[in-house]
C-alpha cells in the first residue's frame, strides 16, 4: 500500500467534535483506516483532544499533508483496545514499544523524513519492505523496525 498523501480539499464538508484541524484530520484519517483494514477487530477511535481510556494505547499516525508544494508530517491519535492493538501489530515485542515510541514523535517524524528525501535507506528487512513499494514510513513501519532504524538514523 502506498501512502495516502492528504489535502485540505480532503477536509472540505467533513464534520468533527470540535472543528479544529487535527480533529478534522483525524476523522478523514479514520474513514481511511476503516476502509483499509478488512477483518479489523471494532472500530476505529480516534482521540481528538481526549486522553486514551484506562486499558486502552494511545496510538500515534503520521500523515503527510499536503500544503502547496510542501509535505507536512501531522499526527493524530487513534485509541486501541488490546484485541485491536494485537491485531494491528502482532507481534509482542513491537507492541511493547509503542508508549515508548509515542513520547519519540520527533525523533520519528525526522526519520520519516530522512526516508523520503532519500537521506536515509534503511537496510536488512527495514529496507526490503519499502523496496518493494508496498510499505511507506508510517507508525506500523517505524515501529516493526525499530531496532535497524533508530542505529541507522544519524541526524
Amino acid at each position: 500500500m502506498t501512502e495516502r498523501i492528504f489535502t485540505l480539499d480532503d477536509l472540505d464538508g467533513v464534520r468533527s467534535l470540535c472543528g479544529c484541524l487535527t480533529c478534522r484530520l483525524g476523522t478523514v484519517f479514520a474513514r481511511h483506516l476503516s476502509a483499509l483494514r478488512t477483518g479489523y477487530p471494532g472500530t476505529v477511535t480516534m482521540l481528538g483532544h481526549r486522553s486514551a481510556a484506562p486499558g486502552t494505547t494511545a496510538v500515534p499516525h503520521f500523515l503527510t499533508l499536503r500544503l502547496g508544494a510542501a509535505l507536512e508530517d501531522v499526527v493524530v491519535w487513534e485509541e486501541m483496545r488490546p484485541h485491536q492493538l494485537r491485531a494491528w501489530l502482532p507481534h509482542t515485542d513491537a507492541r511493547a514499544r509503542v508508549p515508548q515510541l509515542a513520547g519519540r514523535i520527533p525523533r520519528l517524524i525526522r526519520i520519516r523524513q530522512a526516508i523520503r528525501d532519500g537521506t536515509l535507506t534503511p537496510t536488512g528487512p527495514a529496507g526490503a519492505a519499502l523496496a518493494t513499494g508496498d510499505r511507506y514510513p508510517s507508525f506500523l513501519y517505524l515501529t516493526q523496525h525499530w531496532p535497524t532504524l533508530t542505529q541507522e538514523y544519524t541526524p
